[in-house]
């Protein structure tokens, strides 16, 4: 006799939770909504940082919103970095610029929801980083070889000076992700090299592992500069596993740690 496979399709199909996409959890509060109305004006009418934006007086007759609401939107924008507020009469919101820090803040706010650990923002970053290396190396211009080289002789400048150090080390890797040509990488990748930077959760970085970071940036940049694609591909990957082993072995307790919201937005 023949099997009956339609019918067995049937009652599986029959026993299957549908699955559908999440609708709004709840409606948007008002001070959410005069918030994204904010950000349509910054956007749309092209307002640059320091532009000084209209009066609360103004603000609270366009939105017909309470004081207590649109403080709040006011407040909510400018703790994402998109203004700043200043007091006093004269005072009021001011257009910002929010940047890698900021977006590092929103993250390490999920991060530490979900219970991550530092080692997967690593692990992120070395799966992430080669790919865009190779992709700086494929569209390598004067611009980005400038840039890129200039980071380098700042690290060597700083050698002894491991602030500045680091910063011409993240000034680097943010020149080699805006050279691959994706906006939205040049920003994840310089909010994730802030978080896992590790110097709030106490990795430090003596002289001889500057000098270790500083033969691995000459090795990338090389590769770059020379349009070599694979070549940067390799380098940077390289160089971020020597980067996990070196937190791996010397702080494993950061390495296996829960990151924390506080300690990236303090």
């Amino acid at each position: 006799m023949a099997e009956d496979v339609s019918g067995t399709s049937g009652a599986a199909e029959g026993n299957r939770t549908p699955r559908r996409r999440p609708q709004s959890r709840k409606a948007q509060k008002a001070a959410l909504l005069i918030a994204q109305q904010i950000v349509d004006d910054i956007t749309l009418d092209g307002l640059t940082p320091g532009t000084k934006m209209a009066s609360e007086r103004d603000m609270l007759a366009r939105f017909e919103a309470g004081r207590g609401t649109l403080r709040e939107s006011l407040r909510f924008l400018e703790m994402n970095g998109v203004i700043t507020v200043k007091a006093g009469p004269q005072g009021g919101p001011i257009v910002s610029e929010p940047d890698a820090q900021d977006l590092a803040g929103v993250l390490g706010l999920f991060l530490q929801l979900r219970g991550l650990p530092f080692r997967e923002l690593v692990s992120a970053r070395e799966i992430l980083e080669p790919e865009l290396a190779a992709l700086a190396a494929g569209a390598s211009g004067g611009d980005v070889a400038d840039e890129i080289t200039d980071s380098i002789e700042g690290m060597r400048a700083f050698l002894d000076d491991e602030q500045n150090f680091l910063a011409e080390n993240d000034r680097f890797h943010a020149a080699v992700a805006t050279a691959a040509g994706n906006g939205l990488f040049a920003l994840l990748i310089s909010s994730l090299h802030s978080i896992t930077d590790g110097m709030p959760l106490g990795v430090s970085y003596p002289r001889e592992r500057r000098e270790a970071v500083l033969r691995a940036h000459e090795a990338v940049g090389e590769a770059i500069v020379a349009g070599d694609p694979e070549g940067a591909r390799w380098a940077m990957r390289r160089h971020m596993r020597e980067f996990r082993r070196y937190v791996e072995e010397k702080f494993p307790t950061v390495y296996e740690r829960t990151v924390r919201w506080r300690d990236i937005a303090p």
